[in-house]
């Protein structure tokens, strides 16, 4: 933090200086328009005008420092999901076809990036994404109903004994992956820039941290629903072997996890305590049921009672994820205007 003295101009104005490095770095010239805007705690932030706040650098991945492909196309993520908008990716000898391979699949599972300009050792990679076409609100839905559909499908599978469910499933991550980085790359610009913030619809801080976890715990619950399917897949060859009333009543444990993660994502859309509340209110009975299960299925095929407890425990982490959610959604309605908790603004006896 760097102090700087008011000084008075004329009778009524008052002006500070803007330090020379700031100035520098935004590319503020003199006679140049910047914008000032009070924050919630009665702070003023200064900003240059959004074309010159942009980012036009190009972020150079040397493809030799990266072991393998897998960290390549780690590399190229990361960037994508810090809000970067020009990725060169070279070489000091010619790319290998596996690196280029690893650098055209994982550019197709991100959102609005692709390779502008190639030669035998670089890429140029772009991504031209208008943060103005994605509401944060809208982006956030998608990823839930794609969750929702795949959780749909791992419980349908698991019922009726539909192994092509539990395939689209799986299949179906890919794109809730998509959706996940693409979540990510704008909630990180937003922290980056109040333009973007406020195209995407974002209007307090906070926002962004709680948008962050929900994010998080809604790519954490896609993860044990393909978990939850692989195991499916593995442990359909046994069932004839199994215990039919409790393959049923993991089957239950299923719906009320499915319910407990509805009505979270519903009361983060909703806005609706009382939704939030029922959700965090199943956890205890899901948390039961699971302990109960593991106790009760002692079967001969070690391989059949392996998978059973491994569905069961993911059941129990995706309703954890959910009634943290859950608990998300009650703080954010909480801190704004609500029916249920206000600011006594009534005077006070002396």
């Amino acid at each position: 933090m760097e102090p700087r003295r008011i000084q008075k101009v004329g009778y009524s104005t008052l002006s500070v200086s803007i330090p020379m490095n700031w100035a520098k770095k935004m590319n503020v010239k003199k006679g140049d328009i910047v914008f000032l805007s009070e924050e919630n705690d009665g702070a003023l932030r200064i900003a240059p005008e959004p074309s010159k706040a942009e980012d036009t650098s190009v972020y150079v991945v040397n493809v030799d420092k990266c072991d393998n492909t897998t960290i390549l196309a780690r590399v190229i993520v990361g960037n994508y999901v810090l809000g970067r908008s020009m990725i060169r990716v070279e070489s000091s000898r010619r790319l290998m076809r596996e690196q280029i391979e690893s650098i055209r699949a994982v550019t197709q599972r991100l959102l609005g990036i692709g390779i502008i300009e190639e030669s035998d050792r670089h890429l140029v990679l772009q991504c031209s994404i208008d943060p103005k076409n994605f509401p944060l609100e809208t982006v956030v839905k998608r990823l839930y109903v794609i969750t929702s559909i795949m959780f749909k499908e791992a419980i349908d599978s698991l019922i009726d004994k539909d192994r092509e469910l539990a395939k689209d499933a799986i299949t179906r991550e890919y794109e809730a992956d998509t959706i996940y980085w693409l979540l990510s790359r704008l909630l990180a610009s937003a922290q980056q820039s109040r333009v973007v913030s406020e195209a995407i619809g974002v209007t307090d801080p906070m926002q962004i941290a709680e948008y962050n976890l929900i994010a998080w715990y809604l790519e954490m619950i896609g993860d044990r629903i393909n978990a939850v399917c692989n195991n499916i897949l593995k442990m359909e060859n046994h069932k004839k072997d199994a215990n039919a009333e409790l393959i049923e009543r993991l089957g239950q444990l299923a719906l009320v996890s499915f319910t407990m993660f509805d009505k979270a994502m519903k009361s983060i859309v909703e806005k609706d305590i009382k939704v939030a509340s029922d959700a965090v209110d199943l956890y205890e009975a899901v948390h039961a049921e699971e302990e109960k299960l593991l106790t009760e299925f002692h079967e001969t095929n070690s391989e059949l009672t392996t998978r059973f407890n491994m569905i069961a425990w993911e059941f129990k982490i995706i309703a954890e994820h959910s009634s943290a959610i859950a608990e998300i959604s009650i703080d954010n309605i909480l801190r704004n205007k609500n029916d249920i908790c206000r600011v006594d603004d009534s005077p006070k006896e002396e």
